[in-house]
């Protein structure tokens, strides 16, 4: 038996901020000698992502403690490659002592990716009354962010147009407070909000944001966003460049910096005015082969099969919604017969009035209802193979060619599985004189043609790591 060996290539660094001067301190310190193991992860259905890293308390300038704070950015190089950049969110110190009497010291550093501020940092009312300042015309952050992205409601306008409005609108309540006016060149210096969205995409039907004139008196970027998208039709994700995306049918490079990605899911059987498209056939895919494999966990079950599919706008009222899906709704007549009636039920936010082409509103509805039902046809297209598909966990070595590895988003092929996986998660881990591993989380795993044969030859292989 032959053997297959390699040099890892990592390397670790942190900016350290001085935030009452609102600017970078010191960039780029070097903790790799330091660094014991690390574990990050990163997810399409979690902005946050996460990172956990252990290392030596004093062997750089300073005790660890005393040095890294909250908010101070780390950088994580794998083969040349920034693989994961995140803001501190908690420094711990540990010891003990051994059983021969002497004492064991370490540190770990926890982060999350810069999607987490846009997730949990929120746009809120009063805050500039609290700190003795005049807002001014702002009577609450949803109001607010109503007046903005009324901009946006005319037919045409795309994805990405909306949600750089929701962006504008965060970074004028930032800049509109005098006491959190230094986070905006913080965000600038490792955030993109454009790079990764999509240009064409647009929404499926003519909305009003009616959902946000209440009386909340707070919001964030996120959440607003998530509720404008039309998910499921649609994903939005971040991730760090420098990398490939296929967005609007092209590969998009993403930069150096944390990217906000949104683009249309990539289903297969997405019906559309000028025909069906198969978004996920036509993803770029990355294969892993048997140098790199190392396991899978692999299953088949019915956690995610439906039924039914309904796609009804979120201004119906009780007794329109059950017409609604009375006579729209989408059956798979192939699985109710073992399934029995299991309704997936989408909603899309629209607002029916009359418009500028004095369209009457029952003219509205019926062009409404040929889009929801179109919707609901892609759907049952997506989602009928469900039983079929694999899901699970790939782990392989990460590759020393950074293009090779497979990153949330990506459509992958796997050596001795006869099919395609999309993946929605990846983990990173690494430990001194240990290998460096990756495991995707993937799902849709199948093969055009016929479901996915897992054979004994996926471990078949003359190497060892």
């Amino acid at each position: 038996m032959g053997e297959y060996t390699r040099r890892i290539d990592i390397r670790i660094e942190i900016d350290l901020w001085d935030w009452p001067a609102g600017r970078m301190s010191r960039q780029g310190l070097n903790l790799t000698t330091s660094v014991f193991n690390y574990r990050f992860q990163k997810s399409i259905k979690n902005p946050q992502g996460s990172c956990q890293m252990t290392m030596l308390p004093q062997s750089i300038d300073t005790h660890i403690l005393d040095i890294v704070k909250p908010l101070d950015v780390i950088r994580i190089y794998e083969f040349g490659r920034l693989k994961f950049m995140g803001y501190v969110t908690r420094v711990s110190y540990s010891g003990t002592i051994n059983k021969d009497g002497k004492p064991g010291r370490d540190a770990v550093i926890s982060a999350n990716q810069f999607g987490g501020l846009l997730l949990t940092a929120a746009m809120g009312f009063g805050l500039g009354t609290a700190l003795g300042q005049d807002e001014g015309p702002i009577l609450n952050a949803a109001a607010q962010l109503s007046i903005d992205i009324l901009k946006a409601t005319a037919d045409g306008v795309s994805f990405s147009e909306i949600v750089g409005l929701i962006y504008d609108s965060f970074i004028t309540f930032i800049e509109s407070i005098e006491a959190t006016q230094n986070f905006v060149s913080y965000l600038d210096e490792y955030l993109d909000t454009s790079a990764g969205l999509s240009s064409v995409n647009t929404p499926l039907l003519p909305r009003q944001p009616e959902f946000f004139t209440g009386t909340e008196q707070q919001i964030t970027f996120w959440q607003a966003a998530e509720q404008l998208i039309e998910k499921p039709f649609n994903e939005l994700w971040i991730d760090n460049g420098p990398r490939k995306v296929s967005i609007d049918s092209s590969e998009v490079s993403l930069p150096e910096k944390s990217c906000l990605v949104l683009r249309p899911t990539p289903f297969n059987g997405k019906k559309t005015t000028t025909g069906t498209l198969n978004l996920f056939d036509n993803l770029p895919s990355i294969h892993i082969d048997k140098d790199h494999m190392l396991r899978f966990d692999l299953a088949r079950g019915m956690d995610e099969v439906y039924t039914a599919y309904s796609v009804k706008s979120a201004s119906f009222q009780p007794g329109e919604i059950a017409r609604l899906l009375l006579g729209d709704m989408k059956v798979d007549e192939d699985r109710v017969g073992k399934y029995l009636f299991k309704p997936l039920i989408t909603e899309l936010f629209f607002t029916r009035m009359e418009n500028e082409d004095g369209d009457s509103l029952e003219a509205q509805t019926a062009d409404a209802q040929t889009v929801t039902q179109n919707a609901a046809e892609t759907l049952l297209n997506w989602f009928s193979l469900n039983e079929d598909y694999l899901s699970g966990a790939i782990t392989h070595m990460v590759p020393s060619d950074p293009d090779a590895d497979p990153k949330i988003g990506d459509k992958i092929t796997v050596y001795g599985i006869e099919g395609f996986f999309y993946v929605e998660g990846i983990a990173h881990t690494w430990q001194y004189q240990g290998p460096l591993k990756s495991s995707a989380t993937v799902t849709r795993g199948y093969n055009r043609t016929k479901k996915i044969e897992v054979k004994d030859k996926i471990f078949r292989r003359n190497q060892i790591q």
